[in-house]
């Protein structure tokens, strides 16, 4: 399989490190994909041809799961208003280097005229270090997204907890 003609993590995106074209795909409609499609996205959707075209795609139903109450719902209201479009239950199939083709309600379907890839699937723990340390014999305490990836809510709860024990 090829790769797509320009493809970027959300996090280099949003660090500054990459630059995204006019007409984007994002894949993952987690917290982070709505934030940066928000972030794209312009500020109002006036329908002008200078702005940025967004596309979430989300294999679940629901966008920025792990998000709870009045955050998510303004994040999401705002994204909507600025005119990103938002495909749910729908699943990316095939990338080339000119198309990304998703499934959606059992058809297929493909965006052949993008021209940026965004990826926004998400992230796994890197316990590394605590295992090494572990394995000196070091008394550690793992915490954050080092432990469970999560948002700052947990990773302050987290946090409090371990400092009761000590």
């Amino acid at each position: 399989m090829q790769g797509f003609k320009q493809v970027m993590t959300a996090d280099d995106l949003l660090g500054g490190k990459a630059f995204p074209g006019k007409k984007i795909v994002i894949v993952g409609g987690g917290t982070v994909g709505c934030e940066t499609a928000d972030y794209l996205a312009p500020l109002v959707n006036d329908l002008s041809p200078a702005n940025r075209d967004v596309t979430v795609i989300e294999m679940t139903k629901t966008l920025a799961a792990n998000e709870g109450g009045a955050g998510r719902a303004v994040l999401i209201t705002r994204m909507l208003s600025k005119g990103v479009h938002v495909l749910t239950e729908a699943k990316v199939t095939e990338i080339t280097e000119d198309a990304i083709s998703y499934e959606k309600d059992g058809e297929a379907h493909t965006i052949a005229d993008a021209d940026t890839l965004v990826l926004a699937m998400g992230y796994r723990p890197n316990t590394k270090l605590a295992d090494d340390l572990a394995a000196a014999g070091v008394a550690t305490h793992v915490l954050g997204d080092a432990n469970k990836c999560g948002n700052i809510r947990d990773a302050i709860g987290d946090g409090y907890k371990v400092a009761c024990e000590l």
